[in-house]
C-alpha cells in the first residue's frame, strides 16, 4: 500500500472546493484528514468562534465519516503537531492550505524545515482567489480604497494554478485528471477510505 498523505485543514472546513484535498486525492494514496487546534496564542477565540468552530468540526468529521473515513483532531503548533503525526502515520507528503498571517506562515516554514528528507510539504491557496501581495497599486503600495481595488482584482485572470507550491527538489505528484470532482462518491470512497485506519493513532 502507498504511504498516506495527510491533509491539514485549517480554516476551509469543508470537502468541495478544496484544493489540498482534491490533490491528495489525485495522488491514488490513501488520505488522513487532520486539523489542528493551533489557538494562536495572541488571538484567541472568543465564545461565538469557539460554538462556530465546534460545530464546523462535527460537520466535517461527518461528512468525512459518510465516505468511510474520519477526522482526525490535534491541539498545538502547526509544526510540532503535524510533524508528529507525519512520524506516525509514515506519511510522504503533507497538504495544507496557505494562509497568509505573518505567525502562520513562520508555523509553515518550521513545519517545511521539520519535514525536511522525510515529506513533501504542498500548500495550496485554500480561501482566497489571488494572494494578497499579487494586489498592487501602480506605486507598489497596498490599495486603501475599495473601488480601486475591485477594478484591479475584477481584471485579474481566474487562478490558474491550484496545484500548490511544493519544496524545492520534491518529487512530482500525478496531476490531476481533467474535469476530476473529487465529490464524486466513488473517488471520495477510494480516497479517504484509506485513512480509516490509519486515523487511529
Amino acid at each position: 500500500m502507498a504511504a498516506p498523505v495527510l491533509v491539514g485543514f485549517r480554516r476551509d472546513l469543508r470537502l468541495a472546493d478544496h484544493p489540498a484535498l482534491q490533490a491528495a486525492l489525485a495522488t491514488g494514496a490513501p488520505v488522513i484528514p487532520v486539523y489542528v487546534d493551533e489557538r494562536d496564542g495572541d488571538w484567541p477565540p472568543g465564545a461565538a468562534s469557539r460554538w462556530w468552530l465546534h460545530h464546523s468540526l462535527a460537520a466535517l468529521d461527518a461528512d468525512l465519516r459518510a465516505r468511510g473515513s474520519r477526522l482526525l483532531l490535534r491541539r498545538g503548533p502547526l509544526d510540532l503537531a503535524l510533524a508528529t503525526l507525519q512520524e506516525e502515520t509514515g506519511a510522504s507528503a503533507v497538504f495544507v492550505s496557505r494562509r497568509v498571517e505573518p505567525a502562520a506562515r513562520e508555523a509553515e516554514q518550521r513545519l517545511r524545515e521539520a519535514l525536511a528528507g522525510r515529506a513533501e510539504l504542498r500548500r495550496f491557496a485554500g480561501d482566497g482567489l489571488h494572494p494578497p501581495d499579487r494586489l498592487r497599486t501602480t506605486s507598489g503600495g497596498p490599495y486603501r480604497v475599495f473601488t480601486p481595488f475591485w477594478k484591479a482584482l475584477a481584471a485579474l485572470p481566474a487562478p490558474a494554478n491550484r496545484g500548490g507550491d511544493r519544496c524545492p527538489g520534491a518529487r512530482r505528484s500525478p496531476p490531476r485528471a481533467a474535469g476530476a470532482d473529487p465529490a464524486r462518491p466513488a473517488r471520495r470512497r477510494r480516497g479517504l477510505g484509506g485513512g480509516r485506519d490509519l486515523g487511529r493513532v
